[in-house]
């Protein structure tokens, strides 16, 4: 294993990347639980003075990669403002309530040169930023389905273009075939390949059921890598942004997935987007598993 993610880090080393996609900015205030409300059936919270902000979304991804690759360039919301505050507890950071503010504008045409470029990575989170994008085929994508644009957010909006890679979980996944599945077989994996993805690689990630890998003919899946788990927010983020590079570079089908398994097991041990992959901590996080 060490020596396929040292094999990885020197094949990506070199590329020049460009990141498209939303930025959000990730608020966290302590709160401590004082009870219930004696007029209403509801919670009452007490602010603490503890506030942490965290650049998430694309940001989250280009932070990600920019001490494995030679170049990151970046393309996202400068003039709008994306804000998710969560209370969380003071004592075990759990979240209680999440309050989201949307400050976009009338985002304008983006416009991207392809050919400047190794890697292309778009991250839609569905805020409308990517919604008219001019592009050339060969990019990779993630479509997010979230709480703010559950349903309406889906892959096939982009099938019109030939992409290198999509990354779906198992909510986006469903969405996108209207039907709920756990994708245990192969051919359940193709069926969902072969509908409206328009991708030469599909990433299917199942959360503690671990990620499965098809080009349409091979089908490989690979056990999550457990850890002390802090926080799960951003994980498919951090799987995206490494199984883009996986996409790119010269390795073997069965090993597309090993990284970004790893690389999304490493960024739960830590809140949010906290902190970020790099080269040394994906090694170290890899030690445990040899």
């Amino acid at each position: 294993m060490k020596e396929q993610i040292l094999d990885f880090i020197d094949k990506v080393k070199n590329l020049k990347v460009l990141v498209a996609g939303e930025t959000i900015i990730d608020e966290f205030i302590e709160v401590s639980y004082e009870g219930q409300s004696m007029k209403s059936i509801c919670p009452v919270y007490k602010l603490t003075d503890s506030k942490t902000c965290q650049i998430g979304g694309a940001g989250a991804i280009v932070n990600h990669l920019k001490e494995f690759v030679g170049a990151v360039d970046f393309v996202t919301n400068e003039d709008s403002e994306i804000v998710k505050t969560r209370y969380v507890d003071y004592d075990d950071k759990k979240k209680h309530i999440e309050v989201n503010k949307f400050d976009t504008k009338n985002f304008k045409p983006l416009n991207i040169d392809s050919k400047k470029y190794d890697v292309v990575i778009i991250a839609d989170f569905g805020h409308g930023f990517c919604d008219n994008t001019n592009i050339d085929e060969g990019f990779h994508l993630m479509c997010q389905t979230n709480s703010n644009n559950f349903g309406f957010n889906r892959m096939s909006k982009w099938k019109h273009i030939r992409k290198r890679s999509v990354c779906l979980d198992l909510r986006e996944a469903s969405l996108q075939m209207n039907k709920k599945n756990k994708y245990n077989s192969s051919d359940e994996v193709k069926e969902i390949y072969n509908y409206e993805m328009n991708a030469e690689y599909l990433f299917l990630t199942k959360g503690r059921a671990g990620a499965i890998f098809t080009d349409g003919n091979e089908v490989h899946s690979q056990e999550v890598f457990r850890s002390e788990i802090v926080d799960t927010i951003g994980a498919g983020d951090t799987f995206f942004a490494f199984a883009a590079l996986a996409s790119q570079i010269d390795i073997d089908n069965k090993e597309k997935l090993l990284v970004p398994s790893i690389a999304a097991s490493l960024s739960t041990t830590w809140l949010c987007n906290a902190e970020s992959v790099t080269p040394e901590k994906l090694i170290q996080h890899a030690g445990r598993y040899i």
